[in-house]
């Protein structure tokens, strides 16, 4: 994180609100508002239990399976707490999967269909925010990993462009994308790629 929280910030969501405006300041498009809002809540609340996400956490998997057979307003907050749980874990620990049995794509996936089945339901209002993070998953899971590390646009701190690319090859992040392009990888339509 890149300041000196105790001296700047009273709450956890105050520096999650600077640090996501940090984040998208570098970015051709913004997030919503409450969108912006509701990603400062759930990196406030993740910050204070962050074993909530680790590996030796129950399978994401099972929880979304569980949470389906839930009825009304306990299945809504079941998948609700699927989908907060796979956008963390896309946006603050996405290497962790790499070499797991699943990659970060199905965990997007599990968060994807989350927050759409909550969203099924014929309601609307405060919904909208989560119909919109399920739209733009992986758009909202980069401004968290943004604000997560700052300095991502380092090769080095990601082990190196060969991973990178690798990893980009892999799972088709555009933010690896973008840290390819930015250290001077060619990636043109035929798929092959020149470093410059």
């Amino acid at each position: 994180m890149t300041h000196d929280f105790a001296n700047q910030h009273t709450t956890l969501e105050s520096f999650f609100f600077e640090e996501i405006e940090r984040a998208q300041s570098e970015r051709p498009r913004r997030l919503s508002t409450d969108v912006e809002a509701y990603i400062v809540g759930l990196l406030a609340r993740y910050a204070t239990r962050t074993h909530a996400a680790g590996r030796t956490s129950r399978a994401l998997a099972l929880d979304y399976l569980e949470a389906r057979d839930q009825q009304g307003s306990r299945r809504a907050k079941a998948l609700r707490r699927v989908g907060d749980r796979a956008l963390y874990i896309s946006g603050v620990v996405p290497r962790s999967m790499t070499r797991s049995p699943v990659g970060v794509r199905y965990v997007k996936g599990i968060g994807t269909a989350a927050y759409r089945a909550v969203t099924d339901a014929p309601t609307g209002g405060h919904l909208d925010v989560l119909r919109r993070i399920a739209a733009n998953f992986d758009e909202v899971a980069e401004v968290i990993g943004d604000v997560a590390n700052p300095t991502g646009n380092s090769a080095a701190n990601d082990g190196g462009l060969l991973e990178i690319y690798e990893r980009w090859r892999r799972e088709g992040n555009d933010a690896d994308l973008r840290r390819l392009v930015a250290a001077g990888v060619l990636i043109d339509p035929d798929r092959s790629d020149v470093v410059q």
